[in-house]
């Protein structure tokens, strides 16, 4: 009954996001894969995290007044985001084992810290810098940090975790839960300033993270061609979930 449930409200769910412009289509087919997977494996107190990341996350840039980066979800974000905890949410369904819960838990904080910590950080952040070599760098670039992204992203896995008490239980696990967080937020930013892809394009000479600029292809200047925004966020986000896992195997 739980996995029809779930069914039905995530995709009421998905097509109110769709009507309100936050998904494309195949977003708000993956959504409602991503959420009823979570709902079915954990009930209400599952889903509680993932909704309250989608919607900060779809609704913060708006709030903060970027108007720039209101563009619709696409599948390949929403399951950078969303596969590695759907996977734990099926890896606790088919193993009878409450340890994926907080590897769970330290995705979505993960997914929630960088979102938050981009949102302020380009909304509030100065100066940024590199995180590898400490140049100043614009808001907004990849791998860039401030100390207003930061505290937005801590506060971002905080909050997060907290939402995850009726799965974690203990004060221990949430503190846990927002550490690795925090920890999988630092692994992002430090991905994109070392192994994703940057291209510089031949007409403005802007450097971007997409490999098509002003309608023409961008040269790639550093990074895996691979790697891009989205395959870093569901690097940060798996091996935060592999790392919470892990750390549940070893206090149990």
């Amino acid at each position: 009954m739980d996995w029809l449930i779930g069914l039905c409200l995530a995709g009421l769910i998905a097509w109110l996001a769709y009507r309100w412009r936050l998904l494309t289509r195949g977003g708000a087919w993956a959504a409602v894969w991503v959420g009823a997977s979570v709902f079915g494996s954990g009930g209400m107190g599952a889903s509680l995290p993932l909704v309250g990341f989608f919607f900060t996350s779809s609704l913060l840039p708006r709030l903060l007044g970027r108007p720039h980066k209101t563009e619709r979800r696409t599948a390949a974000q929403v399951l950078a985001n969303g596969l590695a905890p759907a996977l734990c949410a099926w890896g606790a369904t088919l193993t009878h084992s409450e340890v994926f819960w907080l590897g769970y838990m330290a995705a979505i904080a993960t997914a929630t810290a960088d979102t938050w910590a981009t949102e302020f950080g380009v909304r509030f952040g100065s100066p940024v810098w590199l995180l590898t070599t400490g140049r100043r760098v614009p808001a907004g670039e990849s791998g860039g940090v401030s100390w207003q992204g930061t505290l937005g992203g801590v506060v971002g896995a905080s909050l997060m975790a907290v939402s995850g008490a009726p799965l974690l239980g203990s004060g221990q696990s949430l503190a846990l839960a927002a550490g690795l967080g925090v920890a999988g937020m630092a692994l992002d930013s430090l991905l994109g300033a070392t192994l994703q892809a940057r291209y510089r394009c031949a007409l403005c000479n802007a450097t971007v993270e997409q490999p098509i600029c002003c309608s023409a292809p961008a040269q790639r200047v550093r990074g895996i061609r691979a790697l891009g925004n989205n395959g870093v966020n569901g690097v940060s986000t798996a091996l935060a979930a592999i790392a919470g896992v892990a750390a549940a195997l070893m206090g149990s």
